[in-house]
């Protein structure tokens, strides 16, 4: 073969040669290209008005029990709920529309992996997954609906991503993400805050009273005891004790304290006199104003169909209400109203609100199980199986919680009445003996004078009818609210709002040295409210 062939043959060879690599380097390219073309995409873009999601469901996996947890929170009758706290409501609409905001703005920030057995490091194993034995790495599946139920996202949040750090502007790093049914895991900026806490969905504040307008308190401090009925069943009825009632005429002035004890044989109350080297324990009183303002709901229980009102007359005792009741610590008897194993609290506000706050047995559990009670908590009296579990729990470090029932009732005569209508009522009592300092000015009064008096005494009445309403209608929503639920509270908020006459009163300082409290010389409380009274001088108000 000469050399002009074998030279061509070679420059052939390598043409051939060039070709198929240029067919297969543009073959490829494409391929890749497609692979990566969905990074920096949205992961639902149909999904575009956070008010159309009427439905946040998150689901977590506890590895401890193999078990995974639903929270929910959704809109049933135009209400929002949480369906695994026995449907009750939610304060949810403004956070739901934040984490339905921040969701939609979700995108594929980078490409982590497509294999499969990456996922479970990565923390993106579908908590649902039935199929997987793992229980290692299973993340938080989050979905929302609309109304029809149509899924508007569905994501698997796994891990954080080490090394992805967002900066000064960014709320910490980036975690794995999957899409359910879907290969592929990516890294995203997720900002939503998928909090499943029963506590930051609800309205935690109990009461929402206005401390300053609570004007009386009382304090029941009776107890339960066994006895039998005429029929020999035993019944439990409630044995008196003392009663403290604390009035103050403004919403910072000092308080006057009567204190009552019941004739054992006759059941009437007789005043008893404050021991002359004690006096009111104001800073006491003022933790308790501080803890009813402050009164917080960790857990709700429903109550069983028929007692919503427990005052209502023509309530019909049957057997589940009954037991109902006593498993928490409350009783019910026919014609003496509703009685706690820890007494009555008593509140009376300016607005002519009365709360009545009945403190039951404990609780002593974490987690839903303290803020949803468990499945299995039916309406059965096991005292010896309770006490073991209470005292199971209280070995894992639960904390004592209080059952609390709570009622609301409308003292109109709680609520001041206009200068005039005082008078017209003292007339015909002859509750006051007092004369004016001038007897005589009614006849110097001018015509002007008399019409300004008049106008005033309008504005007065109308001011005084109003009050009436808002009262009524406050007492109307504040019953719907606390109707259908028993609640459990703190039990650091019982001990400081459940007193007895040993907490409202404390030894009186000797003449010249400091009170109790560490207030001045003289007298005056620590931190001012009730040494003047009417408040601090000038108007000033104190902090809390």
């Amino acid at each position: 073969m000469n050399q002009d062939l074998i030279k061509t043959l070679t420059f052939v060879a390598v043409a051939l040669t060039l070709t198929g690599a240029s067919f297969v380097i543009h073959r490829e390219r494409p391929v890749k290209d497609q692979e990566f073309a969905d990074q920096g995409q949205r992961f639902f873009p149909e999904f575009n008005d956070p008010l159309a999601c009427t439905d946040l469901e998150v689901v977590t996996f506890d590895p401890s029990t193999a078990a995974s947890t639903r929270f929910e929170v959704m809109q049933k009758n135009g209400k929002w709920v949480i369906p695994s706290h026995h449907d009750y409501p939610a304060d949810a609409r403004d956070r739901l529309s934040k984490t339905a905001g921040a969701v939609i703005d979700l995108a594929k920030d980078t490409i982590r992996s497509d294999q499969v057995e990456l996922q479970q490091s990565m923390g993106v194993i579908d908590p649902l997954d039935t199929k997987t034995t793992t229980l290692e790495g299973r993340g938080q599946r989050v979905t929302l609906r609309d109304s029809s139920g149509k899924i508007l996202a569905d994501f698997i949040i796994g891990k954080e991503i080490p090394g992805t750090e967002r900066g000064k502007d960014g709320k910490g790093k980036q975690r794995y993400v999957r899409v359910p049914g879907q290969r592929r895991t990516y890294g995203v900026n997720v900002n939503a805050e998928l909090t499943t806490k029963f506590a930051d969905w609800i309205e935690t504040n109990l009461l929402k009273v206005d401390t300053g307008k609570i004007r009386k308190v009382v304090f029941d401090n009776y107890k339960m005891r066994e006895a039998r009925s005429e029929d020999g069943l035993p019944i439990v009825v409630p044995e008196r004790g003392e009663r403290i009632t604390a009035t103050r005429k403004e919403g910072f002035g000092p308080w006057a304290l009567t204190i009552q004890k019941a004739d054992p044989r006759t059941s009437q109350w007789a005043t008893v006199p404050i021991p002359a080297n004690q006096e009111v324990n104001e800073d006491r009183l003022r933790s308790f104003i501080d803890a009813l303002g402050d009164l917080k709901i960790v857990g709700v229980r429903p109550k069983p169909p028929g007692l919503t009102d427990p005052n209502d007359p023509n309530l019909q005792l049957t057997r589940s209400i009954a037991l109902s009741l006593q498993n928490r610590g409350f009783y019910l008897s026919p014609g003496h109203g509703l009685f706690s194993d820890q007494g009555d609290v008593i509140v009376t506000t300016d607005e002519g609100v009365v709360y009545t706050l009945r403190y039951g047995g404990p609780v002593f559990a974490t987690g839903d199980e303290l803020s949803a009670g468990t499945p299995d908590a039916a309406d059965k009296k096991d005292d010896a199986a309770g006490s073991k579990k209470d005292a199971e729990r209280k070995s894992k470090g639960a904390q004592e919680n209080r059952y609390l029932l709570l009622t609301v009732s409308f003292d109109p005569d709680a609520i001041p009445k206009p200068a005039d209508d005082k008078a017209v009522d003292e007339a015909k009592t002859g509750g006051s003996k007092e004369l004016p300092d001038d007897v005589f000015a009614h006849e110097t009064q001018t015509a002007e004078q008399k019409k300004a008096a008049e106008e005033k005494a309008r504005r007065d009445r109308e001011e005084y009818e109003r009050k009436l309403a808002d009262g009524k209608k406050k007492i109307k929503e504040l019953a719907d609210r606390f109707g259908p639920w028993y609640y459990v509270t703190p039990g650091d908020s019982f001990n400081q709002i459940n007193l007895d006459v040993n907490a409202v009163l404390r030894p009186k300082a000797p003449p010249g040295a400091a009170p109790a409290g560490g207030g001045m010389p003289g007298g005056m409380p620590a931190g001012f409210p009730g040494g003047f009274p009417g408040g601090l001088p000038g108007g000033m108000r104190p902090g809390r």
